[in-house]
């Protein structure tokens, strides 16, 4: 249960850098523009409202990583965060068919311990887990079981960090889609000889 943790607190601290960098996204970068009276630049017009909600655009993509993308018209990080998971899932279900594999080799080889012992006339139980610590191939299939048994626990925690992260870019991807245009970006000489900047927005309704 402790490496379960781990895990999850590996990825959840990557999660967090992540969704960091993603809410950057909605920062106005400022360009500094020569000195001159009034300088003013108007981008692209308003695109046409989305039909769903920055809300709605979150729990579609909690549903199925990359369908709150694809709602509102972002196909290639729609399509990244499907593929990423889609990986991971298949990735784990192989890790737990591997596991059950494994087991399976464990258990024989403990039954055919077992026998032996009784065999040779051993019933102390002591001595039977003696005998099976010291078997060198029920050893390394051990080795080898608890190897696969962290990998799957990874594998969840990775599946775990894609929904949220898919979840997060959705929401303030499709806040940013709204964002307000047209920006006006305006510079002029300032009264102390230096340049002011400054960033007009219509905020919506206004």
């Amino acid at each position: 249960m402790s490496r379960w943790w781990i895990s999850i607190a590996r990825f959840a601290a990557a999660g967090s850098l992540a969704t960091a960098l993603l809410l950057t996204q909605a920062t106005a970068v400022v360009a500094q523009a020569p000195p001159s009276d009034t300088t003013s630049a108007t981008l692209p017009p308003l695109p046409p409202p989305l039909a769903i909600s920055p809300g709605g655009a979150l729990w579609r993509a909690f549903l199925l990583p990359g369908w709150g993308h694809l709602s509102i018209g972002s196909y290639g990080r729609g399509a990244f965060y499907f593929g990423a998971q889609a990986t991971t899932v298949y990735t784990l279900l192989r890790a737990r068919t591997r596991i059950g594999e494994t087991q399976d080799r464990v258990r024989l080889r403990e039954s055919i311990l077992r026998a032996a012992a009784t065999r040779e006339g051993v019933t102390d139980p002591d001595e039977i887990q003696t005998r099976l610590d010291a078997d060198g191939e029920l050893t390394e299939l051990s080795n080898l079981l608890d190897s696969r048994q962290d990998q799957q626990e990874d594998l969840v925690a990775m599946t775990l960090f894609l929904i949220l992260i898919s979840g997060v870019d959705a929401y303030v991807s499709a806040h940013l889609a709204r964002f307000p245009e047209p920006i006006q970006l305006e510079a002029q000489p300032s009264t102390t000889g230096g340049l002011d900047v400054g960033m007009r927005i219509t905020l919506p309704g206004g």
